[in-house]
């Protein structure tokens, strides 16, 4: 009789919330300021004093949507669970950050996407409140490994990434520390940018640098994943980063019908078109190179003939 009851309790709390990230208008503005739709980076990172209202007023006012891809009460129940979570952490009521539910929630958010992007489907109003709870679940993360795939050597930053049903690249998040603490952006566009590589780089005037790296591939690989040709480069201004730099794609650097692998220099920040020979990788004469400049604003990448 206890456990139908407090079925029964879950049940009709999932329901109301259900039904109030349902209401509303789906307004786009925010305080008449921001686009709650931006994505990670373009958007100023609110702080609420409660997590818990913070996304309760998303969804009431701005038609923010929880769903996962098998309808569930109890999976649905597992994403609002985590915003509790994090609100009692961010208010104190709770010692340790809640990682693993956070990333839970996170993934079966993502995973939905992933299905809608796949078929066709709307992912506006689910992909809102999705940016909106990566922002805050990294704002709150007292560790870079809590909310990040990979990080670079160094330990000062990390990667995120997602894909989509097809196994096709759908998101890659840059995550690196301000004064403020942790903070997020998007990489590149959706459903194009898989980033497999971080550096941490310094100029010879000190400026820092994180270059997000994807050599790309030429062809599917046996997984179907399709890798493209990804560099960016993301520069330190003030407490903040800013894309100084970028370069998409293979043409004009790597050579029609190259069937050998693109390699990265980090010491001489060169990309070389090379064959496998034994354990290492030699650059094939006559094919050109594509170098990074740092320089500040000026950063470039140059295909060198």
């Amino acid at each position: 009789m206890v456990m139908r009851s407090l079925r029964f309790i879950v049940i009709v709390f999932l329901v109301l919330t259900v039904v109030a990230c349902h209401r509303g208008g789906g307004e786009s503005r925010l305080s008449g300021e921001q686009d709650v739709r931006l994505a990670p980076g373009e958007y100023v990172v609110d702080e609420p004093e409660s997590v818990t209202d913070y996304f309760e007023t998303l969804c009431n006012r701005y038609g923010a949507e929880v769903a996962v891809h098998i309808d569930d009460y109890d999976d649905s129940l597992k994403i609002w669970q985590a915003v509790r979570l994090l609100d009692d952490y961010a208010a104190g009521r709770r010692v340790y950050y809640p990682a693993d539910e956070v990333r839970h929630a996170l993934d079966e958010l993502a995973f939905e996407l992933g299905y809608r992007y796949d078929h066709g489907v709307d992912v506006e109003h689910l992909e809102l409140f999705f940016f909106r709870l990566l922002e805050q679940a990294v704002r709150l993360s007292p560790k870079l490994e809590f909310v990040t795939d990979f990080h670079s050597s160094d330990g000062t930053a990390g990667i995120l990434n997602y894909h989509e049903w097809a196994h096709n690249p759908m998101y890659s998040f840059l995550v690196y520390p301000t004064d403020k603490g942790l903070r997020v952006r998007m990489i590149g566009e959706v459903l194009s940018t898989r980033i497999e590589k971080l550096f941490h780089l310094t100029d010879n005037m000190g400026r820092e640098y994180y270059l997000c790296s994807n050599n790309g591939s030429l062809d599917y690989q046996e997984d179907f994943i399709w890798l493209f040709f990804r560099q960016y480069l993301y520069m330190h201004d003030g407490d903040d980063l800013r894309e100084v730099a970028s370069y998409t794609g293979l043409d004009p650097f790597v050579p029609e019908e190259f069937d050998g692998t693109v390699v990265f220099n980090p010491r001489l920040l060169r990309w070389d078109c090379c064959r496998q020979s034994g354990e290492v990788f030699v650059r094939i004469d006559g094919t050109p190179s594509l170098r990074l400049h740092l320089d500040g604003d000026r950063s470039r990448f140059v295909v060198i003939e």
